[in-house]
């Protein structure tokens, strides 16, 4: 069993902003992609999950963009599960995006396992392999951040009702399309992101975006008609227009 998870990608239109380029958003889709089909290969993907009434939960995800990759570039994407202890309920992913030697962006996942009583579980209670060998490295050594306190002094953006074609599988708003909805209220080209997941969103949900900003980032959150926080978004490392 190898510890690290690789394939190799073309940057299609799909994966390209405005610019032409690879964009943060289309790094975090890469890196979402790439997390599922590594979790196939490990027997713990989402119909297996499915199957014991276990799901997987994204909890907070950063993804750092230091260069920017072109349209017909040819890259490499990998990803691993951290070292974790059987008795933790957050564990995390790491991944990395390389082009040739030179590795362009990286990024990490927070995760949880939601058990069949709607409950978080421990990892060594879910079916992930026992001998998978954990790598000792992670691609982002840093804190992921929280940033609560920046909305103190948010401003409205929008109102959004989730629509049917923002459902996934787990019958709830896409993780990717949390991010999407959230970008539309930070105008300009970033090279990062990071997003935290508080509650779920399903369809006919109203989000409420809200909007705030300072020296260092931009910062979105989705609240529900409820006042709960939906989620909350940075978008940092802002540069010119190309």
């Amino acid at each position: 069993m190898e510890s690290i998870f690789e394939k190799r990608l073309t940057v299609t239109p799909d994966y390209c902003d405005a610019s032409g380029a690879l964009s943060p958003l289309a790094a975090f889709t890469i890196f979402q992609g790439i997390a599922a089909q590594h979790a196939e290969v490990l027997g713990v993907g989402s119909s297996a999950m499915a199957k014991k009434g276990e799901f997987w939960l994204t909890v907070h995800t950063r993804v750092d963009l230091f260069e920017r990759a072109y349209l017909m570039d040819k890259l490499t994407v990998r990803t691993w599960a951290e070292a974790c202890s059987e008795r933790d309920v957050r564990t995390y992913r790491s991944y990395t995006l390389s082009r040739g030697e030179a590795v362009i962006a990286r990024g990490k996942t927070e995760w949880a396992i939601l058990g069949p009583e709607q409950k978080i579980i421990r990892f060594g209670d879910s079916g992930f392999p026992k001998d998978y060998p954990f790598p000792a490295e992670t691609a982002i050594p840093e804190k992921l951040q929280r940033f609560h306190e920046k909305f103190e002094d948010a401003d409205l953006f929008s109102h959004y009702a989730v629509r049917s074609t923002d459902i996934d599988l787990g019958h709830h708003m896409n993780n990717v399309a949390y991010v999407r909805r959230a970008q539309e209220a930070a105008p300009g080209l970033f090279r990062g992101l990071e997003v935290v997941y508080d509650r779920e969103c399903f369809r006919g949900a109203l989000l409420t975006l809200e909007h705030a900003a300072d020296a260092d980032a931009q910062y979105v959150r989705g609240v529900l008609e409820s006042g709960e926080e939906s989620f909350r978004m940075r978008f940092f490392g802002a540069e010119a227009a190309q």
